[in-house]
């Protein structure tokens, strides 16, 4: 962003940010105004949200589900839809301390429902101790077990949508990174949004997907929006995907808009993409979605704890939510 030293575009007030594909200059009222209904528009544009629909917020504490989850509030009016939060404690020391109270405050902050669920709750160990039994990498255990978990309390709380914080950067550097790898089947997973499977799988929608990261950057700080501090003491940035934004960037400094072209010409060409083709199948042991017959997650936990845990999962799941008010009528 470029140093400011002009006035608001709309109403002449001091701005706060220029934004170089709108050419406009913005002050705080008439910024949050913008993100609001840009998200709005995406919203309209890949059909993501439909009215009654019940959405569910992946929260992680980060700043992109922080803003996701202010914007949809703001949304749900407009859209007659009911909103709640998830958020998935993975236990790994200070920093999932630190998450789980900030998730608490944001949703506190704006009267929105929140389910915790705790993986050293469920299988009494936390996620650094599950990926060393199972001797997998940390990040790939943890991926493992939110899509699991984030599914499950999707499909048990009556949920029709699950909202993810993957914004416009994001979305491009995972694309690009699937292409210059040809892992082209990867690439039928990153558009706006995923189609639920009847008592499998609640469809997956990301409302950011045309929202610049420098833009929830923004949005939090302007809104003092709580968001974790610290980082996942696990977390390796992948070099790749970090080249690939910088050079992402630096096309978009030069050609404004490059991003938003690129994401809405790539939604119109995702069914040009080969997509992972083979048979949905129930878990034979939790009812989940494999592909096998035994989910990854039960997969991983036969490995760890010598039986499948889906089921055990399934159980407390329903017991935590039983009594839990999530959706406000």
């Amino acid at each position: 962003m470029r140093e400011l030293r002009r006035k608001c575009s709309l109403c002449g007030k001091e701005a706060v940010v220029y934004i170089p594909y709108q050419r406009r200059y913005y002050c705080k009222e008439h910024f949050i105004e913008f993100l609001v209904n840009k998200v709005r528009s995406t919203i309209k544009r890949y059909k993501l949200i439909r009215s009654r629909d019940k959405v569910l917020v992946a929260l992680s504490g980060g700043k992109d589900s922080a803003v996701l989850l202010d914007i949809l509030l703001k949304l749900s009016s407009y859209f007659n839809f009911k909103l709640a939060a998830v958020h998935i404690d993975l236990g790994i020391g200070n920093f999932s301390d630190e998450s789980r109270e900030i998730v608490k405050e944001q949703t506190k902050r704006l009267g929105v429902n929140l389910v915790i669920v705790a993986v050293n709750e469920i299988l009494g160990i936390d996620l650094t101790e599950l990926s060393r039994k199972a001797r997998r990498p940390p990040c790939s255990t943890c991926g493992l077990v939110k899509r699991y978990l984030l599914n499950l309390v999707a499909l048990t709380s009556g949920a029709s949508k699950l909202a993810l914080g993957h914004n416009a950067d994001d979305i491009m550097a995972y694309s690009f990174k699937s292409f210059l790898t040809q892992d082209l089947r990867y690439i039928s997973k990153l558009g706006a949004f995923t189609e639920s499977i009847e008592r499998l799988a609640v469809g997956r929608i990301r409302p950011l997907y045309e929202v610049y990261e420098f833009e929830t950057k923004l949005y939090a700080r302007l809104l003092d929006i709580p968001v974790v501090k610290s980082r996942c003491p696990h977390f390796r940035p992948n070099q790749m995907e970090i080249e690939l934004k910088k050079i992402i960037n630096d096309i978009e400094q030069e050609r404004p808009g490059m991003k938003l072209s690129f994401l809405r010409k790539f939604m119109r060409n995702l069914k040009e993409y080969p997509e992972i083709k083979g048979r949905i199948v129930p878990c034979k042991y939790c009812g989940m979605i494999s592909s096998t017959g035994e989910c990854s997650f039960c997969r991983i936990t036969r490995k760890v704890f010598g039986k499948p845990m889906g089921s055990k999962v399934k159980e407390y799941m329903n017991k935590l939510l039983k009594d839990k008010i999530l959706w406000y009528s």
